[in-house]
């Protein structure tokens, strides 16, 4: 009797235990969060779309990768590290490549440079105008378009005298090394200043415009839209030659202003007869594939009509649409399809190591048709030779931009990593001369060559005012305090 009830107890214990067993829950498989969800998309169409996607493993060991990083941008910076080794940069080929915004929690940095159309900022860049063999003061070397400075009525050649009350505006420099052109630096507390105030919500300034009159201002830090053009205008001699300076690579379509501006200005340069044209991209750091393209048309000769503008050269995914534009892209060859009525002698292209981009594409595909000519304030441009088209991640929780394509002239001349280099090296940039001002030392010296007559803007020594006094001191090529923001040559999707 007592082994029957023995036995029963077990029995109810065992089930009382299966069914226990039977109630717990299994054990979850593991869900991927969003975070794991777009590294895994960085990496796919990094893979996917990357100039250099050969040196990317495949997609097998897409996971195992991406779980060794919990950045997106240290992911990004990793796979960029595979591709090739520049001597240049001393680094990986890749230094383009990036991520732009942010959703909430995410883990990506800000933009490093899309933005196009409109910035943010007072819209004015600084720089240094030497006043004796050891003191400089602060210049505005560009004031673009559209902002807040522009909009007060402040240009390029502006001297910054008080800021936010301090009128202490002068710094000491010094010229390390030996050479005429070496660069110098300025030194001391002054630039952080300057700086710290550029990024500030307002700013209170007094500035010396180039007309010698003193103006207080307050400025708020904005967005604004863009205005490229900075100045055009057309300088009569034993023949014309027509002058355009323009800021960036925004967009151009029959129906916006920078359109209108453009269509104004060549139909100018038609009606005058041009013979030689300045393009002033000094501080140009790119833009818009299409933008670059509608130029070119605007300039090429009559010869270049229907000739090959460039070719597009991309990884193996995307080789497919070099020959058929399907699924929103489009790298087929582009030819010439001339839009003016120009017989252009030859064009001058005034540029400095911020010179990149759209910039560099549009000197790039008419050097083999026309007669171009280089003149920049150091040896080169800045050296950017690939483009990017926006790659939404997650509904655009982020967006990838992959270097993704390279451009090459009808002669096939591409891979400028380090800047095109210089016809006419080491021109004085005169930051106390405005856009157009024929007396300006890189204008000038175009004109002279234009002319046939050389340049004033070979000479090393220039006088200087602050005040009353003027003193004649060597011209240095100082540090700036700021530069326009990296744009990139891109090329939307259909």
């Amino acid at each position: 009797m007592k082994i029957g009830k023995y036995f029963v107890f077990m029995l109810c214990i065992g089930l009382a235990m299966g069914c226990k067993k039977d109630l717990d829950p299994p054990t979850p498989e593991p869900v991927d969060t969003k975070e794991e969800l777009i590294r895994d998309s960085i990496y796919y169409y990094y893979n996917l779309q990357s100039l250099w996607t050969e040196y990317v493993p495949d997609n097998s060991v897409l996971r195992t990768f991406t779980a060794s990083y919990t950045s997106n941008d240290n992911l990004l910076n990793a796979l960029k590290g595979l591709t090739p080794f520049h001597a240049g940069y001393n680094g990986s080929i890749d230094r383009f490549s990036f991520l732009e915004g942010s959703g909430e929690g995410s883990q990506l940095s800000s933009s490093v440079g899309l933005r196009m159309d409109t910035n943010d900022g007072y819209g004015m860049y600084v720089g240094w105008r030497t006043i004796s063999e050891t003191t400089a003061e602060p210049v505005l070397y560009l004031v673009e378009g559209g902002s807040p400075a522009q909009r007060a009525g402040i240009t390029r050649g502006a001297i910054l005298l008080s800021l936010n009350g301090d009128e202490n505006m002068t710094a000491p420099y010094d010229c390390p090394g030996t050479g005429e052109n070496r660069p110098c630096y300025v030194r001391g507390a002054l630039p952080g200043r300057i700086d710290a105030a550029l990024n500030a919500p307002s700013m209170r300034a007094r500035m010396r415009l180039l007309n010698g009159e003193e103006h207080d201002y307050n400025l708020a830090n904005e967005t604004y839209e863009i205005k490229p053009i900075l100045a055009d205008t057309v300088y009569s001699g034993t023949k014309n030659i027509g002058y355009l300076a323009f800021s960036s690579f925004e967009e151009v379509t029959s129906a916006n202003q920078n359109y209108q501006d453009f269509q104004r200005i060549f139909q100018r340069f038609e009606t005058a007869g041009i013979k030689d044209l300045i393009v002033d991209i000094r501080y140009n750091t790119g833009g818009y594939v299409n933008t670059a393209q509608y130029l070119a048309d605007k300039i090429i000769s009559a010869t270049g009509n229907g000739a090959r503008m460039f070719t597009y050269e991309v990884n193996a995914n995307l080789q497919p649409y070099t020959v058929r534009a399907a699924d929103g892209y489009d790298f087929r060859p582009v030819n010439f399809a001339r839009k003016n009525n120009l017989e252009l002698q030859t064009v001058y292209f005034l540029v400095t190591e911020t010179t990149a981009s759209a910039a560099e594409l549009l000197i790039n595909v008419l050097k083999p048709h026309m007669n171009v000519v280089l003149i920049a304030d150091d040896n080169r441009t800045f050296g950017k030779p690939v483009g990017f088209f926006g790659q939404e991640i997650m509904g655009g929780e982020t967006t990838l931009w992959a270097a993704s394509f390279k451009t090459l002239n009808s002669r096939g001349e591409t891979d400028y990593w380090d800047g095109l280099n210089a016809d006419v090296p080491n021109v004085y940039n005169d930051l106390a001369r405005n856009f157009g001002d024929p007396r300006e030392g890189m204008i000038a010296h175009a004109i002279g060559l234009s002319n046939g007559v050389g340049s004033m803007s070979t000479l090393n020594r220039s006088s200087v005012s602050r005040g009353a006094a003027s003193t004649t001191i060597t011209r240095r090529k100082l540090n700036v305090i700021n530069k326009p923001v990296e744009k990139n040559l891109i090329k939307e999707k259909e």
